[in-house]
């Protein structure tokens, strides 16, 4: 059997996918773009070592092995190929390399997919009674957005509505 390609995809593409589950072939996760995907490559930072998490600046993921560790330390930037998983509505890679590269690799990566500033994505998602949450997080991740709502740069309105404070 031919090993499928792995595409390049942001970690915040996955996060915001559905698992998508057919007879005979390896889980997918479905992207919102309406491609699917089995195998996954991306750059990021490793920010944890406990459990293997890599960021890259649109979200933070779990990577898991189940045969061996990978040699990663706090700082280093790495390119991770693996297959996206679910597991309790929750999606992670089990990774198949995670292998230090050097960090200019995600200058160019960024140039291809600038970051977004997350008060315009804020904005650009309010539509007057203020951007739903999960959609928020969706994009620029929980940790973001609790960030923004600890330091005073937004605000809910009611539970579940963010706004920005102007």
């Amino acid at each position: 059997m031919e090993r499928d390609t792995a595409k390049h995809v942001w970690i915040s593409e996955l996060l915001s996918g559905s698992l998508l589950l057919r007879e005979n072939s390896p889980s997918e996760i479905l992207l919102k773009d309406g491609s699917a995907i089995t195998r996954a490559r991306m750059y990021g930072i490793v920010v944890s070592t406990n459990e293997l998490v890599v960021d890259d600046s649109t979200g933070s993921i779990l990577v898991r092995t189940f045969e061996n560790s990978f040699n990663a330390n706090i700082g280093d930037t790495v390119l991770v190929i693996g297959r996206p998983r679910m597991h309790n509505d929750q999606c992670y890679i089990l990774g198949e390399i995670v292998k230090k590269i050097d960090p200019k690799w995600l200058e160019i990566r960024e140039k291809t997919h600038p970051r977004q500033d997350p008060i315009s994505i804020i904005r650009t998602l309010d539509k007057g009674e203020g951007a739903d949450y999960q959609k928020v997080a969706s994009q620029i991740g929980e940790d973001k957005v609790i960030h923004l709502l600890s330091t005073g740069e937004i605000f809910e309105t009611r539970p579940g509505k963010l706004r920005i404070l102007e």
